[in-house]
């Protein structure tokens, strides 16, 4: 009876992570994010991409899995929403579509990326120790 009760907390766990890992997959923008994609998406705000994000989700996982954006590059997403209104026989309002496919191509495996941290950052020296600043 104990081993079940303990087979069946570690599948019910193992579900849980799974379930939390697969939340992550779809980005939440940030205000950096923004500032990295106005280059193709310019004048996209926090508030837009938050409510293109939700409208993806809501919309897509409704009929199956959600992809990560970064799946497809930036000129495939419109395309491909197109494509499962017309196989599902769904209508989205043009408001709509339009924040869920902005959000998708600003997370685009094409999109601009954000620089990696701790590239060229001068690490200070504490007084008396060796002079020779390190770069990472």
């Amino acid at each position: 009876m104990i081993g079940r009760l303990v087979l069946g907390s570690a599948v019910l766990g193992a579900v849980l992570v799974l379930a939390c890992a697969h939340a992550g997959f779809v980005p939440q923008p940030t205000v950096a994010d923004v500032d990295r994609v106005q280059p193709i998406e310019p004048g996209l705000t926090l508030a837009e991409m938050q409510q293109g994000r939700a409208f993806y989700v809501q919309r897509c996982s409704s009929c199956h899995p959600v992809h990560g954006p970064g799946e497809y590059r930036g000129d495939q997403w419109p395309g491909l929403v197109e494509k499962m209104k017309r196989e599902k026989k769904i209508r989205i309002p043009e408001h709509e579509q339009v924040l869920m496919e902005r959000y998708l191509v600003a997370f685009s495996s094409t999109a601009p990326k954000l620089p990696d941290a701790g590239v060229n950052v001068v690490v200070p020296t504490i007084e008396g120790s060796s002079s020779a600043a390190a770069t990472r």
